[in-house]
C-alpha cells in the first residue's frame, strides 16, 4: 500500500547514512504523523544522520534500556523497519532527499542553553579538557580557533565510533556524551535548535536529570 511504501522509503533514507543501526518508521493512528527512531538510548538520532521530510521524532526522555525500534515506535497503524546491516536498495528519484527534514529536530526546549551547555561540560570528567573549553567558547559565541575545533572533532569521532563499535551492545553513557559533544558542535557551526535537540537528549539521559 502507498503508506507502507512511503514508510519503507524513509526507513531507506536514513538506513542508508547508518546502514549498521537498526531504523523504523511508523504512522500514527492520526494518519498525518511519521514518527521516525532508532535504538540509541531510547530514539536519540545521531547528528551524522540527516533527516527526510515528513518525520517527527520522539521527545527526550529516559526509556527502558533494550527497547526495539518497534517497541519504541508505540502504537502506529503501520510500520517500516530496517535491521542492522540489513540490505538497502539504492536511492531512487522518487525518494525522499536526506536533510530535507532536518528542521524535525527543532523545538526543544533547554533553560539558558548556554549556561547550561557550558555546565554539562563542566561535570563530565569522562571527556577531555579540550571539551570544556570549546564549550565555553562556542556557548559564548566569542569564537573557537581552528586547531581546538580540530582536537574536539578528534575527541567526537573517537566516541562516535566507540558506539558505533560496541552497538547494539553500546553503553548509555557513551551516547549521553555523543548527544553533549553534537550539542557543542551545532553551536560551533552557529546551529542553535539541533544543539538543543541534543543537550535535551543528554539532560534526559544523564543520571540527576529529568525530561521535561
Amino acid at each position: 500500500m502507498a503508506e507502507q511504501d512511503d514508510l519503507q522509503r524513509k526507513v531507506d533514507a536514513v538506513a542508508r547514512q547508518a546502514p549498521n543501526l537498526a531504523w523504523a518508521a511508523g504512522l500514527r493512528d492520526d494518519e498525518t504523523t511519521t514518527v521516525l527512531v532508532t535504538d540509541l538510548v531510547g530514539g536519540w538520532i545521531p547528528p551524522t544522520v540527516k533527516l527526510p521530510p515528513g518525520v517527527t521524532l520522539l521527545a527526550p526522555a529516559q526509556r527502558r534500556h533494550g527497547m526495539s525500534v518497534v517497541d519504541l515506535l508505540g502504537a502506529v497503524i503501520a510500520a517500516a523497519t530496517h535491521q542492522p546491516n540489513g540490505y538497502v536498495t539504492d536511492a531512487g528519484p522518487d525518494d525522499p532527499i536526506p536533510g530535507a527534514g532536518d528542521r524535525a529536530r527543532y523545538g526543544q526546549h533547554v533553560d539558558e542553553l548556554g549556561p547550561t551547555l557550558i555546565d554539562a561540560a563542566g561535570a563530565n570528567s569522562r571527556l577531555p579538557r579540550i571539551v570544556q573549553t570549546v564549550a565555553r567558547a562556542a556557548a559564548r559565541k566569542s569564537g573557537v580557533a581552528e586547531n581546538e575545533i580540530e582536537l574536539f572533532r578528534a575527541v567526537v569521532a573517537n566516541i562516535e565510533n566507540k558506539v558505533l563499535s560496541a552497538y547494539p551492545h553500546h553503553a548509555p553513557v557513551d551516547v549521553a556524551d555523543w548527544m553533549l559533544l553534537a550539542a557543542i558542535d551545532a553551536l560551533i557551526e552557529g546551529s542553535e535548535e539541533p544543539g538543543r535537540y541534543h543537550l535535551a537528549w543528554h539532560q534526559a539521559v544523564t543520571p540527576g536529570r529529568h525530561a521535561a
